[in-house]
């Protein structure tokens, strides 16, 4: 391993060129189920040129913005969280002006503009106020975890931003006024992310070589009904994978992935590389716009911030890292919560991932039924 320093960029770029090859040509793609409720169309169009243009296409003006081929992931995402926030607006009943002002807020966000507080997140009567518990479609507050049933409670906050530079007065406002005896708290990892200032904006990462070979052949499905997020497949999300792991980690996880994938064992390439570049997030939100164009990194000492919790409220907390995949922690205060608890705990991720601003979450024991 110890080699590869000695690998100056012109070198190692040509043997990289030699192992990628040419990509094929990217097709057209194009949004259209949403208009009549939202008045939009939205399109994905590869230019001759090389270039890739997203357009949003109603009454008025269309709105566009072209990226170059290096651009592409930006592209992908865009087109992506325009047609989600699509979905999302239309389902929580706004009219097409309120869902024009979004998206019009959201192509801004991609030309380096700040979007206004009210596009940022959806205020519409259909969502809880802040402070409340929140049970969020399609999820049950109640599970059951190897026979002993456990009530979730995910609490709404207003929308955490980085000019919240601490965690624990987050907390304590949100969190201490519903605690019970016994209480379990869960904190999103993204939560505590934010607080610490590690959010970056997507400009600022330049993808590598190496990124955008290993960003290839992860499968997250894009384009296809069995897509849920870009995971780590986008250059810009493995280039920070690669940074947090470090060069001799990653290629070495990646000689063992490619040894053993073939014999059907999966998933060692991550298990090598450690939950903290695990956690890493390209884009960090699909529908809050504050976020759409940003990457999370892992959030630093999250044991250490469980613990800090703990000595505030007196309980357990986990600082939990979930997705549609599983739930796992990347701190805790306690060694007695197991991972595979944590696991079957949160394996239906009732914390959601986005507009849903539910990033505390109270874990208590049902009361038995006599």
């Amino acid at each position: 391993m110890v080699a590869w320093y000695y690998f100056s960029d012109s070198h190692m770029n040509k043997i990289l060129d030699r192992l990628f090859g040419k990509e094929a040509p990217e097709q057209s793609f194009e949004y259209g189920e949403m208009r009549e409720q939202t008045g939009f169309t939205i399109a994905y169009t590869p230019r001759e040129d090389d270039t890739i243009t997203i357009a949003a296409v109603g009454k008025g003006e269309p709105l566009e913005i072209s990226f170059p081929r290096a651009g592409r992931d930006e592209a992908h995402i865009l087109y992506m969280e325009v047609t989600e926030l699509l979905r999302s607006r239309a389902k929580l009943g706004q009219d097409a002006p309120a869902i024009r002002r979004a998206v019009e807020a959201l192509f801004g966000v991609f030309r380096g503009q700040r979007p206004p507080p009210e596009a940022s997140a959806p205020h519409t009567p259909s969502h809880t106020a802040s402070g409340e518990f929140v049970p969020n479609p399609g999820k049950s507050l109640a599970i059951d975890v190897d026979g002993t049933t456990y009530v979730r409670l995910p609490i709404k906050t207003r929308l955490i931003t980085t000019r919240d530079t601490d965690i624990l007065p987050l907390i304590d406002e949100y969190v201490r006024p519903h605690l019970a005896a016994g209480d379990t708290i869960y904190v999103s990892e993204k939560a505590l992310t934010i607080t610490q200032g590690r959010v970056v904006d997507m400009s600022t990462v330049k993808p590598t070589r190496l990124a955008r070979f290993l960003a290839r052949n992860v499968g997250n499905y894009y384009g296809s009904e069995e897509f849920h997020g870009f995971g780590h497949g986008t250059d810009l999300a493995m280039q920070l994978f690669i940074e947090e792991a470090g060069y001799p980690r990653i290629l070495f996880a990646a000689a063992v992935s490619a040894l053993t994938r073939p014999l059907g064992i999966r998933g060692l390439f991550y298990f090598i590389c450690g939950k903290r570049a695990k956690s890493i997030d390209c884009p960090m939100s699909f529908l809050i716009l504050e976020y759409a164009h940003s990457v999370k990194l892992a959030p630093n000492d999250p044991s250490g911030a469980a613990k800090r919790i703990k000595k505030l409220l007196g309980r357990e907390v986990v600082i939990l890292d979930a997705n549609y995949r599983g739930a796992f922690s990347l701190g805790k205060s306690t060694h007695a919560i197991t991972e595979s608890f944590i696991g079957k705990l949160f394996r239906d991720n009732p914390l959601g991932q986005s507009d849903e601003m539910t990033p505390f979450c109270i874990v208590r024991r049902a009361p038995s039924v006599a």
